[in-house]
C-alpha cells in the first residue's frame, strides 16, 4: 500500500467518523432538548392537576379522601412522565443504532482500502 492510498483511506474514514459525530450529536441535542420540553410539560400538568386537587378539596374531608382525590388527580401526571420517560429511551436506543450503523462504514471502508 503506498501513502497514496494510505491518505485516502484516511481521508475517507475521517469524513465517515465526521459524519457520525454529527448525525450522533444530533440526536443527542434532540434527545435533551426534548427531555427538557417533556420535563417541563410535566411539572406545568402537575401544578395543574395541584391546583385542581386544593380547589376540589374541603377542609373538613376525612384524610382517606384527601389522599384519593390527590392519587386520582395526579394519576395523568404519572402515565405522562412514564410515556416521556419511554419516549427518552426510545430516542437513547435509536442514538446508540445510529452509533452502531456508522461504525459499521467505517469499519466497511477502513477493509475495503485495505484489501485494494
Amino acid at each position: 500500500m503506498n501513502i497514496e492510498k494510505v491518505i485516502e483511506r484516511n481521508q475517507a474514514v475521517g469524513l465517515l467518523a465526521w459524519q457520525c459525530m454529527l448525525r450522533v450529536n444530533g440526536l443527542m441535542g434532540l434527545g435533551a432538548i426534548s427531555s427538557a420540553h417533556k420535563a417541563l410539560d410535566t411539572y406545568l400538568l402537575c401544578l395543574q392537576h395541584g391546583a385542581q386537587y386544593i380547589k376540589n378539596a374541603q377542609p373538613s374531608d376525612e384524610p382517606e379522601k384527601l389522599v384519593v382525590v390527590y392519587v386520582d388527580a395526579l394519576s395523568e401526571c404519572i402515565e405522562k412522565s412514564w410515556q416521556d420517560y419511554r419516549n427518552n429511551l426510545q430516542i437513547l436506543l435509536l442514538t446508540q443504532d445510529e452509533i452502531l450503523i456508522w461504525v459499521t462504514k467505517i469499519d466497511r471502508k477502513l477493509d475495503e482500502k485495505i484489501r485494494k
